[in-house]
């Protein structure tokens, strides 16, 4: 009798061990739930990397710029097309005029021929002319000169000197000297660059080196405000 209580006893000790063991184990889960219930899982993140720049190569077309053919001669520089329009090739003659047998002044003039270039280009801000020379010249300036000319009949007339007279009565000017800058680009070729955009008009460069000459060469051309095309 005492034997069946004793395996009683220790078959209701062994059932709550049983139950104790099942609750902790329960507890345990509970607990361990909620632990991972506190913490914040972001699935899928991944650090956005930033892009490393990336160095590009940009090709620089080299442009030869050119050269003129004949020396002591202008040429415009077509800047769209890099390449070089010679000017009008005209003969002027220096010619002497006095008022009144030269009383009340007199003046000297180029006069050609003709009363405008067929030599043309549009109005702009950057008209540049190259020039090759031989050489020997030092101060291109003094040497070659811009004119305006202006229309007179069948002629172009710019007046290079004038004079008054004796009754002080000076003639009056037709045209007149341009100034300009001379930029060297390579060994006897220069820039000539001017400081002004020319208007609509009749222009040509000469040379005055020895202006004991009755006879010129002018390198002549003409500006439009628009091309006639």
């Amino acid at each position: 009798m005492l034997m069946k209580k004793n395996i009683a006893f220790v078959t209701i000790v062994f059932i709550l061990l049983s139950l104790y063991s099942s609750v902790h184990a329960q507890t345990k889960i509970i607990k361990k739930g909620a632990k991972y219930d506190t913490i914040i899982v972001k699935k899928g993140y991944k650090p956005i990397k930033k892009a490393k720049p990336v160095a590009v190569q940009v090709s620089v077309k080299e442009i030869v710029l050119p050269v003129p053919e004949y020396i002591n001669q202008p040429y415009y520089f077509d800047h769209d097309k890099n390449n070089l329009i010679k000017l009008e090739n005209a003969n002027a003659l220096m010619v002497t005029k006095k008022k009144t047998l030269g009383l009340k002044g007199a003046k000297q003039l180029l006069s050609m021929d003709a009363a405008s270039s067929k030599i043309r280009f549009v109005a702009k801000k950057d008209i540049v002319f190259f020039i090759k020379t031989s050489g020997d010249v030092i101060d291109l300036t003094s040497y070659i000169k811009l004119y305006e000319f202006v229309p007179v009949g069948q002629k172009r007339d710019v007046t290079v000197t004038t004079k008054e007279g004796m009754l002080n009565n000076k003639e009056e000017a037709i045209g007149r000297l341009i100034s300009f800058s001379v930029k060297m680009i390579s060994k006897d070729n220069y820039q000539i660059q001017l400081p002004e955009q020319l208007a609509a008009g009749e222009y040509g460069f000469v040379w005055v080196k020895n202006m004991e000459l009755k006879e010129f060469t002018v390198f002549a051309f003409g500006i439009d405000w628009k091309s006639s095309d």
